[in-house]
Order: structure tokens, then sequence, then C-alpha cells
């Protein structure tokens, strides 16, 4: 759990006092407090995120405000904060009709502002009593992220610093780079600010301009303070041009054989994961070279090791074909009734490439479906309730079976806030799981934090297995999420 400090907060005055004063010498460097480190990295955050009155309308879905840029219903939390030091004050400059929202703590995952809204709420954000809130909100926060960073072994101060600058713009990219850093240096504990420069510019999401102008300009900031500066500025990305002649020899269709296949932005170990392919996936090989295969899954696309693919049989690529089908079908399907006749034809061929994937008790009522369904079509008189009650109890075996493992979205860590909060309360409880699970079975739908947040176990993929390590992380049996 992430430790919060009593204090009202330090403005940036004070946070620049405090930073000045903690590395007036070398010796002070290793011994900086975790009040100094939060100061610091407050100051790093800011000088990349926003101002006190900055408010972004519509970022990704929903609202962001600040200094942080708290997003979402973080952006609400903020805003009642604020509202809560000054109450008279902050109704009269939202307006009666935002001011309750806030206050009645409505949710906030896909609230958007008005061109009024975002006005009136940047006048609050910019006063005596926003600008308390934020700093308070923010020494919370930024505190929690290294003690996140410590909690994992960290104990370097500049590596804990751009540690918590990187969490903030992911929680879960902090925790990928922080891991190849340690591998780095051996251990946790061994990491120094260098190693984690160099494992954030050879993260796969260092293709993105935005963060690595981030991390340099941190990092550069860092060395100046003389908390690190081996590598200096001259750290580079590993290169992901393929020096291995690939040909088209072996291109098809392959099925992994590995209990979790990692997908390469390039061919070798030595390069980042771009995702994890579940055992079993078809997978279609465009070039092979080397014992690597160039290749595509879903919406990604990189390199595999051959060790661990297999070609597929005709029967299994149709099969396949067979199921992928099933699923958009099932997933996109309405309840009129030609569409679920639709449906109910194919029942007994869906049934049987899906049962396979599902758990135990599913199989059971997919096998008692396909024998209904069987049997309906060998009785020569069937009357309508029977009808009904096959198509009913055919399409949700179906839906339970075709969606217990999403792979129609696209989990981008970067928009992670909290893993397992999957409502964005700010807390982990068993109302996150019962959301993931009706998010699985196409009840509801999420947003892209939302989504980043529900993948507990860290694989790119949202499935059951996310519901049931949320529920172990409620029991104790893991301490913290996501699990690597």
């Amino acid at each position: 759990m992430l430790k919060k400090i009593s204090a009202v907060g330090v403005s940036c005055v004070t946070a620049l006092v405090l930073m000045l004063s903690a590395f007036a010498a070398p010796s002070a460097i290793s011994a900086a407090t975790l009040e100094e480190m939060t100061s610091m990295a407050i100051e790093c955050i800011i000088s990349h995120e926003g101002s006190y009155g900055s408010v972004n309308p519509n970022d990704c879905g929903a609202v962001s405000v600040g200094k942080l840029q708290w997003h979402a219903s973080r952006a609400l939390n903020v805003m009642k904060r604020a509202c809560q030091i000054a109450p008279a004050f902050a109704e009269e400059t939202l307006g009666t009709a935002l001011y309750s929202e806030i206050m009645s703590g409505a949710n906030w995952n896909y609230r958007t502002f008005t061109a009024a809204e975002a006005k009136a709420a940047s006048a609050l954000l910019s006063s005596e009593c926003g600008i308390a809130a934020q700093d308070a909100q923010a020494a919370e926060d930024v505190q929690g992220y290294i003690v996140t960073g410590q909690n994992k072994g960290l104990t370097d101060a500049g590596a804990l610093v751009l540690y918590a600058d990187i969490y903030n713009f992911g929680s879960g990219i902090a925790a990928r780079i922080a891991k190849r850093a340690a591998s780095y240096a051996g251990s946790y504990a061994a990491v120094t600010l260098d190693d984690m420069y160099k494992a954030a510019l050879n993260d796969n999401y260092s293709s993105g301009s935005a963060f690595v102008t981030r991390t340099k300009m941190v990092y550069s900031y860092l060395c100046g303070l003389d908390m690190g500066g081996t590598e200096n500025t001259q750290a580079t990305t590993t290169t992901t041009t393929p020096a291995i002649q690939f040909t088209e020899d072996g291109a098809g269709t392959y099925t992994v054989t590995a209990s979790s296949l990692n997908m390469r932005s390039g061919p070798g170990t030595g390069y980042s994961i771009v995702t994890k392919i579940p055992n079993g996936t078809v997978v279609t090989v465009t070039e092979t070279g080397n014992g690597w295969a160039k290749l595509s899954y879903g919406s990604y696309s990189g390199y595999c090791s051959m060790d661990y693919i297999v070609p597929c049989t005709d029967s299994e690529a149709s099969e396949t074909t067979t199921a992928e089908t099933t699923t958009a079908t099932t997933t996109t399907t309405t309840t009129t009734a030609a569409e679920t006749t639709v449906q109910t034809t194919a029942a007994p061929a869906e049934t049987s490439v899906t049962s396979e994937e599902t758990t135990t008790t599913e199989t059971e009522t997919s096998e008692t479906t396909e024998t209904t369904v069987q049997t309906t079509e060998e009785t020569t008189e069937t009357t309508e309730a029977t009808e009904t009650t096959t198509v009913d109890t055919t399409t949700e075996s179906s839906v339970t079976s075709t969606t217990a493992v999403r792979t129609d979205v696209i989990v981008n860590s970067a928009y992670a806030s909290i893993y397992g909060d999957v409502n964005c309360d700010g807390a982990v409880t068993v109302a996150d799981a019962v959301l993931l699970h009706k998010y699985l079975v196409g009840a509801v739908t999420l947003n892209v934090e939302q989504i980043a947040n529900s993948d507990c176990s860290y694989d790119s993929v949202l499935s059951t297995k996310d519901v049931t390590v949320i529920m172990q992380h409620l029991v104790g049996h893991y301490t913290a999420l996501p699990i690597l």
C-alpha cells in the first residue's frame, strides 16, 4: 500500500529550496530523505506535465487537470479536495451544478468538460485553495511512486527519482523498466540512475518521442545534481534493424507450443518484448531466418523464436478460422431474432471448437447445449418453447467461452494509474473484480485507463486470470499489482 504524508503540501518555491539544500554537497545525495526525493520528483514531473491551472477537457475520453494532469476520477479527487478547503469560494467559482457534482463524488471515468467548465475549473485550480490541494495531492501521489520503487528494492536516490517520473507516465512502464535495470545491475538494490536511464531508452515504449525527450531531460537534470552521469546522454536504444537475412521460405500459419511466447521487437533475446502470445494461438509468419520468425498477432507485429511454434495442419487452420469468426460474431451479436437464429444454426460446430478453451463447468454446459441442439435437429416435431430455450442456452454458452479472454483490445500500459483499480476510484476492491468480469462478458465498456488498470497479470491480455489476480490480491496472496 502506498504511504501517505500528513503535511498539507509544499509549494513550488519550498520544493525548490528543499531540492537545492539536499544537494548542496555530494554527501547529501546518498542521504536524501523520502520527502526530499519526493520534492525533486515533483519538480521533474511538473516541468513536462502542466501548471496549476492546466485543464485538458478531453484527454483520451476524460478530463485531465492540474500540474500533474490528474486524469478522470483522479481529477475529480483533486477538484473535490480544493472545494473542501474553501467551499463557498469553490461553489461561486464553479457554479452550483458543477460544484454539487464534484462534492457528490460522481464517477468521472468518462467525464469531459465543456469550454465553460474548463474555464471555471482552471480558475479554481489556480486559486489559493486549488494550489494547496494540488500540492498536497502531488506530495501524496509522488511519494507513493517512490515508495513503490523502494518496495521493489530500489535504493539509489537518482534511480528512485527517475523511477517516480516514469511511474507518473505509466506505472506499468515503470515496473518494466525497473525490472530491466535490475537485470543490468544484478539486483534492484544495485540499480543506479544510469541503469534506469539505459533501461528506459532500451524499452520498447521508447519509440514515443515524448517519452524519450522527457527521460533525457530528467536524466540531464539529475546528472547536474551529481546523482549519476557515467552514461551522460550517450545511451542509445537497442537497434531494431535485423542483421539476419530473412526469406519467405518458411512463411505460413503456425501454432504456438510455449505456455506463453514472447514476441520481440527484433530477432534475438536482447530485444524488448512487444507482447506475449498464449499457448495454442495460431499466428501468421511472413518471413524466417536463423531460427527466428517474423510474424503478426492481432494488432502486433514482431519476431519469435521458431523453437516454440510448429506449422499448422490444414484442419487446425480451418478450425482457427472458424473459432475467430465465432468470436467476432458473438462479440457483435445483438438480441434480434434473426441474428440469434443464425448463431443457433452454427452452434454445434462453434461449441465443439470453443469448449476446449473454457473451464470444466463451461465445458459441461457446452456439451449439454450441443446435445440439446442435436436432439432438436433429430426431432421432427419441436415446440417453439423448446427452440427458444435451446437458443438462449447456446448463446449464453458461446458468449461465456469466447469472452473469457478479450483479444479484441490493445492494452496500453502508459495509461495505467493504479493496477487493479478498474473503476478508477482510487482503491482496489471487490467492485473492481466485478466490473472487470462484466467487461469480459461484454456487459460494459471500459476506457483506456480502466483497460490498462485491468491488466493485473501484466501480459497485455485481459482475461479471467486478471479477475483472479485481483481477488488474490484482496486476500493478501499478492502484496502488489501487477504481478510480474
